[in-house]
């Protein structure tokens, strides 16, 4: 480093180095360390390369139009729910449990419908599909919200729901909704906004 600093970069020593200091701050203080961080796209191809479901993404992805730039769009929505769960320690909890609680290809099958983004118009959602989903604490909050929006918003989330639900197995399904309607309030809205757009 102090030598080339041009070769300390080209060789990746810096990384290196940067990786060492962030595991030695980690284990002072793991609050200090965000919890959002996106790993570079090679890491993300190489780890999804790792299955059979991963590397189906990873090939959808590049098919249509580019893995890194899906992967970008998918890391930036998914850190931006996390972090308004709270504290660090919240956010590791959440992220913890999404990754031990839901099947691989399920996880996979999420990261692909934030990854495709909100789509085609669709219509509103009827005065039934309102009153349901205004009956969660969740629903509740967001209906304030979003006030004349409100039918548009659920009909875009009903239909997400549809298209994330028709990628994955039932087992699959029943375990990502499962843990879905498990979580507090505050994830779901989290969660809910975002998708809704």
């Amino acid at each position: 480093m102090n030598e080339d600093f041009d070769l300390y970069e080209r060789s990746g020593l810096n990384k290196e180095y940067l990786a060492l200091l962030e595991a030695e701050q980690f284990e002072l203080d793991p609050d200090s360390m965000p919890a959002t961080r996106p790993l570079p796209a090679d890491v993300s191809r190489s780890a999804l390369c790792s299955s059979e479901a991963g590397r189906r993404l990873v090939k959808d992805w590049e098919q249509a139009g580019g893995f890194k730039v899906h992967l970008t769009h998918v890391q930036n929505d998914v850190g931006e729910i996390v972090r308004s769960l709270g504290s660090v320690r919240e956010q590791r909890v959440f992220m913890a449990k999404f990754d031990r609680d839901i099947p691989e290809p399920a996880r996979y099958a999420v990261y692909d419908e934030i990854a495709a983004g909100r789509g085609l118009y669709v219509g509103p959602a009827s005065s039934a599909e309102i009153k349901l989903f205004a009956s969660t604490p969740a629903g509740r909050t967001l209906m304030e919200e979003w006030g004349s929006v409100a039918a548009e918003r659920v009909a875009m989330l009903r239909s997400r729901a549809a298209r994330m639900t028709a990628n994955m197995s039932e087992d699959e399904a029943d375990d990502f909704w499962t843990w879905f309607d498990n979580l507090e309030p505050g994830p779901v809205a989290a969660i809910f906004r975002k998708l809704a757009g």
